[in-house]
């Protein structure tokens, strides 16, 4: 076997191999004990290739989590193949490997080793070159492998680890559609579906349920029998009603709040959770047979006397079924078997600096590992695995071709029948069983960076004359997208034979901000574009993040109208941030004084357009949506300056038509399946599914999957309120009658009741889990919340934004008649970070979350909800306001406490309780008639005739010391004032 090295002489010579890059990673180690977070300072160090995003680093440490002997020592007795030899274990201390070189040396070693076992190599040196051939593959990312192989490939050879047997997977349903038994299996696989998406459901609200019934426990500070008695808890009766609304059993209940009193945690709930029901992909098998009755509207008929039916009829019924639930998948022609390891070629990382495709590298990779895999298949196996070509999106767009022409089918074509040449070559020296060779596409059509692939196709094949018996299996060729688990190594553009979804993509480097992805870049350089016209298409597509320069709203022009550069500077960033201009210009941005002093907008005007001032400032539509493609862009290449027709038709999404051809020409080339998903959009029709599986028949393809997405209804659901539905009831009888007095009732919307310009209210600082929250409330005349503001001190404008924007939604609620209590029964007990302590806030020590704090917090205050504080309301500090028209008992505290002087300015509003000399004079002891100190002031409602004759005591004049009309005549001073204790004459 021969092995040139060029692999190695190509990564060396990239610049991506150039150094390597440590990440710092929060350890996922599940048995501590402790937290594993990198706050804590259990953090896991990543080496990988200079160039990896934070995302493969984090996928690779998610694979290596298992520990490795640490040091190892060379096998005795074993057989060495120059630097090749088996290792064992020279201590009890093992680590989890920490980079990726061991991985790919470990793997690579042991591929290798077993090669030359077989006599493979000629000689001890090319056996070493082999094994750095396959590393230096996998180190440049030309080739992933499986997560079995990246986690458990060659640790028998490298540590002398066992090798866990591998999962057998679990094999497709199949339904062959010439079968008597196919429409009733079609019936089955959609009530199997229905059903687990209805135990999905139902297993993730028993969960929450019942996990509120212990939380509801577990914040109970009272005596424990009063915790779980729901008839002392209100927090556990609500949860137990809801749970009970919601459909969860009642032993399920009951069994929730004897294992909360046991002290279990909510892992514990598991056992009352209903199981997911196990479903198995389906596969459905349609002969070309069937296709062509369907085309001529026919009378299919089954197999062993099964019965006829229509076969457009059995075809609309398979449509139902796709469209309702995304399954079976379709098989139009026969695929051979793909079982062990996988392998998937990443083409784009075979395009040189120059952007050209390297074809000898490419058939390099795919023959070292077709090789390695023969060598190393078991006897008796069906197959040696399957090398799986993908990223064929990215590499045509890399290429400036338009996936839906003929020439990047054309290249894909001719890239697959090349890679089937060489599976054929690989299987004359193995011995292993050759998969078909397709006919040669239209070599003319390639492109300039696709003419290695030319030059190399041009010559003739070589005779196929295999060296030994086939008596080995042989790799399959496919074109799948990697598995989940590891296609976050890939970083790549594209998976598979999908097109590439859109030229630009999200930036890692800075917070919302994109970019054009690598392969758009390339293809744009591909096509004759500067690099001037290359970075303003890039701020077309992907927008320049600033303001500054902007069509109709500009830096330049908000300067202009005054605004100070504090405020320009708190825009810029959030902009920068990837908000719009239409809710990034708002009064929380740039300050009411600002909005009044620099704008001239009146309070009304920002009262009423304060979370969007751009048409109050005076701007349009027009320029709205000019300032926000200047600033994020417009999210595609199609009015990109500079660029012709032909160009940005490049950069087109192509239809799902124009997959399914892509998907043929290869096929056309391979011996195994290429992976057609296609994901219709939500308002598709069963008529749109159907017509794509008749397409896909006439093609022959062996791989369909149709579903739907981004359906309007699903987007709908969450908000709807089905409590409150209008659900049609039958029509009672009605009565005739001669004559009637009808009064009919309108309903109309509810009105906003409107704040007063000058209200009451509090504001409330606390920390919670280190996080500083400023809650600001406004009141009505009669103490009714109506309003709230929430500051978060130091955080991002985007966070700051968003928070302000809910309150804003909130106060508009509340100000349409949503009454608070719907508010807090929503919000409590909700977990997001920040939670922990909460400081500065005496009825609340403990938050799951910031909104959990707030409306805690407004519930205790306005609600009198003492179910929602740890401390009773009796301990609290009686200085907070907020109560609104509640009664309470008012502690002997000095009553300028509880007035604002700047509120007042002379006039007390109806809801302050002004306190009388007498009252006064007993609570602090001079009167004979109160010794306890204390004293109650009745509500404003049921006012006696002493409160007011108290109240009649005041002389009418201001305090001139306060403002307060709390003047009252005193035989020994003269007057006096109640509020202040100001003496005078």
């Amino acid at each position: 076997m021969q092995v040139f090295g060029r692999l190695a002489d190509f990564i060396a010579e990239t610049a991506s191999a150039s150094g390597l890059e440590t990440h710092l990673l929060a350890s996922s180690d599940d048995d501590a004990d402790g937290p594993t977070d990198a706050a804590s300072g259990t953090v896991r160090q990543i080496t990988t290739p200079a160039g990896w995003s934070g995302t493969a680093a984090q996928t690779l440490a998610d694979l290596l989590d298992t520990p490795r002997p640490l040091q190892t020592s060379p096998r005795k007795g074993a057989k060495t193949f120059g630097a090749l030899c088996p290792a064992s274990a020279s201590g009890d201390e093992r680590v989890p490997e920490t980079d990726f070189a061991t991985a790919a040396q470990r793997l690579s070693g042991a591929m290798a080793w077993s090669a030359a076992r077989q006599g493979g190599f000629a000689n001890d040196t090319d056996a070493e070159l082999f094994a750095a051939e396959l590393a230096a593959s996998l180190t440049g990312r030309m080739v992933i492998a499986d997560a079995t192989l990246i986690r458990e490939g060659g640790v028998d050879w490298a540590y002398g680890d066992p090798v866990p047997g591998a999962a057998t997977p679990t094999p497709p349903l199949t339904i062959r559609v010439n079968s008597r038994q196919a429409p009733g299996q079609l019936r089955r696989v959609a009530e199997t579906a229905l059903r687990a998406s209805v135990l999905d459901v139902g297993a993730r609200v028993t969960r929450d349920r019942l996990e509120a019934i212990g939380e509801a426990v577990r914040r109970c500070s009272g005596d424990i029998e009063e915790c779980f008695d729901p008839r002392r808890n209100a927090a556990l009766a609500r949860a137990m009603r809801r749970a009970l609304k919601d459909g969860v059993p009642e032993e399920a209940v009951e069994r929730a709040l004897a294992l909360a009193r046991q002290g279990t945690d909510d892992e514990a709930l598991s056992a009352l959770i209903p199981d997911a029901v196990e479903t198995r992909p389906a596969v459905l098998h349609v002969p070309a047979a069937f296709t062509a009755a369907v085309s001529g509207d026919q009378t299919w008929t089954f197999e062993q006397d099964g019965g006829e039916v229509r076969a457009r009829d059995l075809r609309t019924g398979i449509a139902r079924t796709v469209w309702s639930f995304g399954t079976p998948s379709l098989a139009f022609h026969a695929s051979p078997d793909e079982t062990g390891p996988s392998l998937w070629i990443n083409l784009p990382a075979f395009l040189d600096h120059k952007h050209g495709f390297r074809a000898d590298l490419f058939t390099d990779a795919l023959r070292y590992w077709a090789i390695a895999l023969t060598l190393s298949a078991p006897k008796g196996a069906s197959s040696a695995g399957s090398l799986s070509l993908t990223g064929l999106g990215a590499l045509m767009m890399s290429a400036g071709l338009a996936y839906s022409s003929d020439a990047a089918r054309a290249a894909s074509a001719a890239i697959a029948h090349l890679a089937t040449r060489t599976l054929r070559d690989v299987a004359m020296e193995t011995g292993a069983a050759a998969p078909g060779l397709g006919e040669l596409p239209d070599l003319d059509l390639l492109p300039a960076a696709f003419s290695p692939v030319a030059a190399e196709l041009r010559t003739s094949p070589a005779p196929f004359l295999p060296k030994a018996a086939l008596a080995r299996p042989g790799p399959t060729l496919t074109c799948r997208e990697p598995d989940a688990t590891v296609a976050a190594l890939i970083d790549a553009d594209s998976f598979g034979a999908k097109p590439v979804a859109s030229a630009i993509t999200s930036d890692a480097d800075m917070a919302g901000g994109r970019r054009l992805r690598d392969c758009a870049r390339a293809g744009l350089l591909a096509l004759g574009c500067s690099v001037t016209e290359v970075e303003r298409a890039e701020d077309h597509a992907a927008g320049h993040g600033s303001l500054r320069g902007a069509p109709g709203i500009s830096l330049e022009d908000l300067m202009a109208r005054g605004l100070p550069a504090e405020a320009l500077e708190r825009l810029e960033d959030s902009i920068a941030e990837g908000a719009s201009i239409r809710h990034a210009l708002n009064r929380w941005t740039l300050g009411d004084r600002t909005c009044r002093d620099a704008l001239g907008l009146t309070s009304d005007v920002i009262e009423r357009d304060g979370n969007s001032l751009c048409h109050a400032i005076g701007y349009d539509e027009a320029d709205i949506r000019a300032a926000d493609a200047h600033a994020h862009g417009t999210g595609d290449l199609a009015g990109a300056p500079d660029l012709s027709a032909n160009t940005r038709r490049v950069f087109d999404t192509p239809s799902h038509q124009d997959q399914m051809l892509m998907a043929a020409a290869i096929e056309a080339q391979i011996g195994g399946c290429c992976q057609t998903a296609l994901a219709i959009e939500g308002d598709a029709t069963i008529d749109d599914v159907a017509a794509l599986i008749d397409l896909g028949g006439e093609l022959g393809l062996r791989a369909l999957s149709i579903r739907r997405t981004a359906s309007g209804l699903f987007d709908l659901l969450p908000a709807i309120d089905f409590d409150k539905g209008d659900y049609a009831a039958e029509a009672p009888p009605t009565e005739r009658v001669v004559e009637r007095t009808v009064e009919r009732v309108v309903e109309m919307p509810a009105a906003r009741r409107k704040l007063p310009d000058r209200r009451k209210g509090y504001i409330q600082k606390a920390t919670v889990g280190g996080h500083k929250v400023y809650l600001h409330t406004g009141e009505f005349d009669d103490g009714e919340l109506g309003e709230i503001f929430i500051d978060m001190h130091k955080e991002g404008a985007a966070f700051r934004s968003l928070m302000n924007n809910f309150a804003i939604a909130i106060s508009i609620g509340l100000q349409y008649g949503v009454p608070l209590e719907e508010f807090v029964d929503a919000f409590v007990y909700t977990r997001f970070e920040p939670a922990g302590a909460v400081q500065g806030n005496d009825s609340i020590q403990h938050a799951t979350s910031i909104l959990d704090y707030l409306f805690r917090e407004l519930g205790v205050s306005y609600l009198g909800r003492d179910d929602l504080a740890e401390i009773p309301a009796d301990k609290a500090d009686p200085g907070d306001l907020g109560r609104g028209v509640q009664e309470e008992k008012l502690a002997q505290e000095d009553a300028a406490k509880f007035i604002s002087r700047g509120f007042s300015r002379g006039q007390v509003p109806d809801n302050i309780l002004m306190f009388a000399n007498a009252p006064k004079r007993a609570a602090s002891g001079d009167g004979k008639d109160n010794q306890s100190g204390h004293y109650e002031i009745e509500d404003q409602g049921h006012a006696t005739r002493s409160t007011s004759r108290d109240i009649s005591v005041y002389s009418g004049a201001p305090c001139p010391e306060c403002g307060h009309f709390t003047v009252v005549m005193d035989d020994e001073t003269g007057q006096k004032c109640d509020a202040c204790n100001w003496t005078g004459s």
